[in-house]
């Protein structure tokens, strides 16, 4: 088994895994460009070291020394923290020793818009950021490269219908939903560690897919009977459907689906 294990990326997928991987015997090394973040890394048993990962301009000198150390490598960073996204991934991934296993966290986000079920061998958006990245690292032959297509994350500190609270109307209502759990993912990416699984590519989400009305419905319903605290009036292409505890809260959110 490889141990030695090097985050690029400890936020809310990341720092979990991090913290889970150490309890499994893993010597956990986190790639952070916050100061603040060092001590609390340092508490957490993750050695953490300071790198320079900025949207303008991205250094590899300060992680060359690092990458030559670890058996694998997960890239947990988003696309929109980089003003040149593939090229900084493939940068990192330049200074990794030949054969090191690369995890690479992507999204399901780069498939062409679609009603139909989906595969690992559906077409994908020819110019998705992601996509850049994954082709980079497949076509580094020195890594062994496994890419993950993650639907949308939700777990715990994340309910999914707090993302809707500032929001007047939720298109496509009768869409299908893709989700899937923070702890499930957390688990898959140690399955892969710890069976050496690599290239080779995963979409990762919730096998049941219930409609966008369906299933924020249920969730506000469950969140009511849990807090009683965030009233919320969801609408059925036109019909209101208004909670019971409504009327005994003073702020109220409307979601209208197209």
């Amino acid at each position: 088994m490889n141990k030695n294990v090097l985050l690029f990326g400890c936020g809310y997928l990341g720092f979990p895994l991090a913290k889970e991987l150490k309890t499994k015997g893993y010597f956990v090394q986190v790639a952070t460009h916050s100061p603040e973040k060092l001590k609390g890394f340092e508490e957490d048993g993750l050695n953490p070291f300071l790198v320079s990962l900025d949207f303008d301009n991205f250094s590899a000198d300060s992680i060359k020394e690092k990458c030559k150390t670890v058996d694998s490598a997960i890239l947990m960073l988003p696309p929109s923290n980089f003003k040149n996204y593939a090229s900084t991934i493939q940068s990192i991934a330049d200074c990794f020793q030949k054969n090191t296993h690369v995890i690479f966290v992507s999204s399901i986000s780069v498939y062409e818009d679609t009603s139909e079920i989906v595969n690992e061998n559906s077409p994908c958006k020819e110019n998705h950021a992601l996509i850049f990245a994954e082709q980079n690292l497949r076509c580094n032959k020195s890594i062994n490269t496994t890419i993950l297509r993650l639907a949308g994350l939700l777990g715990n500190g994340r309910h999914p219908v707090h993302s809707f609270l500032n929001k007047e109307k939720i298109a496509n209502g009768l869409a299908p939903v893709n989700l899937v759990h923070q702890q499930d993912v957390v688990s898959f990416i140690i399955k892969i560690l710890s069976k050496n699984i690599r290239n080779e590519l995963f979409n990762i989400c919730y096998p049941e897919h219930p409609t966008r009305k369906d299933y924020y419905e249920s969730a506000a319903d469950k969140l009511f009977s849990k807090k009683n605290k965030i009233p919320l009036i969801i609408s059925d292409q036109g019909g209101l459907t208004t909670h019971p505890d409504l009327k005994k809260n003073s702020i109220t959110k409307k979601i209208m689906y197209d």
